[in-house]
């Protein structure tokens, strides 16, 4: 063979080999891309799970810094992948009190896995500072340094076992300051005591350990004599009804002393379903039940008092107001308390006063009204507490004072606030329980009265100004009644005119009053209140004439004339009257001011809400 030929046959050779080569090699790289598919797929699928793990999941590198992080992580701290993935670091987010315990067991964990703990709890900020507990599940990646890390936000559960914990601390220590007793028995004729609260020494005398089984006395012991049949009854039956119980009855004290007692208790039914104890809380109503009597004697006192529906024993007036001002009255008149009564010149305070005294306890000792701005500065301790016999020039006999006459009775201190403070002084010294001493005279009084006061002045602004004493203030303002002025109730005016009419017609004839009258005296502003209705209604019947002391309706700005045919008023009543001419007067204002209610509650110098009330009444 040639060269030639040798040289052809070792290229076809070297051919056949880059064939097989370049073949070897395409399979080499099908493979290749084969892997690095799967690997793909297998990265795609990593991190998928990563994703939709369910928890906030994290993969910390060796540094701490963090390298990947799921959505659910993102929600959690408030910051996207791009701010923390490869730039902070896990420490960044734990709470400085956990900061040290964090490092230790990322530091432990390289070293030894099995080193630091793959559960535990600890805290995080997110991005608005707020702290959330978090439990924490972490491992090491198999084969490198970098672990990975899920968060489960307990900060809900931790919230609810303060709360708990809290919860048993309070009902601990209420438990242990409670004025009752709770308490677990069973179900005998003993009432035997299985547990019993601190509340009982309280309650019965007798500390837990010596009514617990029985010990020194057995708690049926405890009951009244007369309520034991039924407290056992009530309670027996109770349980059988499957019922909680509620009951009352006495006690007898381990000093002797008599209580009532509220009880609350409920049936233990274990599973075998046979009641045998019984659990819940006894309290003492002692002095409820003398609140109760106290309230039945005040009710009395009120049926008796109100006869007549819009009427307050001498009191007319059915206006909100002064129904409130009738309840004040009603409880005043059962406490031994100072009273100070409120109101304008001529709204009734000496009536409301003598009210008082009429309805107390000492309603058959004295009432003694004394009108404190008639009394000279110079004549007031003889004037109160009296004098003896050549006290001083004129003294010829012993004269007792305002305290000895309404001894035992009520004081009524009229005009309070025109007292100047010398006498105030005094006046405090007594009620304050120093006594006095008449005038000339050694011997030291005691005074029991009530002191019933009253005033046209506001008092606090006294108080500031200096004309009265802060301790008087406070000494006579215990319990305070307002009375309205009559331009603020004149939903009144018809019973009052009524009841005056009547009073006075009774020595002389009463002249028809027509609507024009009527709208005259509603329109009226009276200033003198009910004081100055008697006189201008005396004065009518007298001269036939409305004659006001202050400016007439025709002249005041509150309303154009009210004019009503005669023949709408015939058959009615005087109340009925009143409402239509009222009626007509709100509607006249309210369409001079567009329908603007708080101006036309102004104009007629009313209360907003009374305003709205007879409104809604007559559109009805």
């Amino acid at each position: 063979m040639n060269d030639e030929s040798k040289q052809f046959e070792s290229l076809v050779a070297e051919n056949k080999s880059l064939i097989r080569r370049i073949q070897d090699l395409e399979k080499l790289e099908d493979e290749h891309l084969r892997i690095q598919n799967s690997l793909m797929e297998s990265e795609e699928r990593y991190r998928s799970v990563f994703e939709n793990t369910g928890t906030a999941t994290i993969i910390i590198q060796n540094d701490m810094t963090i390298s990947m992080v799921n959505a659910k992580f993102e929600v959690l701290t408030g910051r996207n992948k791009d701010e923390i993935q490869g730039k902070m670091k896990w420490t960044d987010f734990v709470v400085p009190e956990d900061l040290e315990r964090m490092k230790e067991y990322h530091y432990k964990r390289r070293e030894d896995r099995h080193s630091a703990p793959t559960e535990y709890e600890c805290r995080v900020y997110n991005r608005d500072g707020e702290i959330r507990d978090m439990f924490v599940k972490i491992d090491m990646i198999q084969g490198s340094s970098d672990s990975v890390a899920s968060f489960m936000d307990i900060t809900a559960f931790k919230q609810t076992e303060a709360a708990l914990i809290e919860s048993e601390r309070k009902l601990s220590k209420l438990m242990g300051n409670l004025p009752g007793m709770a308490y677990r028995c069973m179900a005998d004729d003993h009432r035997t005591m299985n547990f019993i609260s601190a509340g009982c020494k309280w309650l019965t005398g007798y500390t837990p350990f010596e009514l617990i089984e029985n010990k020194k006395r057995a708690f049926m012991e405890l009951i009244h004599p007369e309520d034991r049949s039924f407290v056992r009854l009530h309670i027996q039956e109770s349980i059988e009804k499957g019922q909680p119980y509620q009951l009352e009855y006495r006690i007898i004290s381990a000093s002797g002393q008599i209580k009532w007692v509220w009880e609350e208790g409920v049936a233990i039914i274990p599973e075998k379903d046979a009641v045998s104890e019984v659990e819940g809380f006894i309290s003492d109503i002692t002095d409820h039940k003398l609140e109760e009597q106290q309230l039945r004697q005040e009710n009395i006192r009120l049926k008796t008092s109100i006869r007549e529906r819009f009427k307050f024993g001498d009191i007319i007036g059915k206006n909100r107001s002064m129904q409130e001002v009738y309840e004040r009255i009603t409880k005043a008149a059962v406490s031994n308390a100072t009273v100070i009564i409120y109101g304008e010149s001529g709204t009734g305070k000496e009536l409301v006063a003598r009210e008082i005294h009429r309805l107390s306890d000492n309603h058959d000792r004295p009432f003694v009204p004394v009108n404190c701005s008639a009394i000279p500065e110079n004549l007031f301790e003889s004037e109160f507490f009296g004098y003896k016999k050549g006290a001083f020039t004129g003294a010829l006999t012993d004269k007792p004072g305002y305290f000895d006459l309404a001894e035992g009775g009520t004081l009524f201190l009229d005009e309070v606030g025109d007292i100047d403070l010398s006498a105030q002084a005094k006046l405090l010294r007594v009620l304050e329980g120093s006594g006095y001493t008449p005038v000339g005279g050694q011997e030291i009084k005691s005074a029991s009265i009530r002191i019933v006061a009253a005033t046209n002045r506001d008092l606090k602004e006294d108080v500031k100004s200096g004309r009265m004493r802060e301790d008087f203030f406070y000494r006579i303002h215990v319990i305070p009644i307002s009375l309205p002025p009559l331009r603020e109730r004149k939903d009144d005016l018809p019973l009052l005119i009524e009841h005056f009419l009547s009073l006075f017609a009774k020595t002389d004839p009463a002249p028809k009053i027509d609507g024009k009258i009527l709208g005259g005296l509603y329109n009226y502003n009276w200033p003198g209140n009910i004081r100055e209705l008697q006189n201008v209604l005396q004065r009518y019947i007298t001269l036939s004439t409305l004659d006001f002391v202050g400016p007439s309706p025709s002249e005041s700005k509150l309303l154009d004339d009210v004019s009503m045919p005669i023949d709408d008023f015939k058959g009615d009543s005087l109340e009925k009257i009143m409402e239509k001419i009222e009626k007509q007067i709100i509607l006249k204002n309210l369409e001079k001011n567009q329908w603007q209610k708080n101006k036309t509650a102004s104009d007629l110098k009313i209360n907003r809400k009374t305003l709205f009330r007879k409104i809604k009444k007559y559109a009805s």
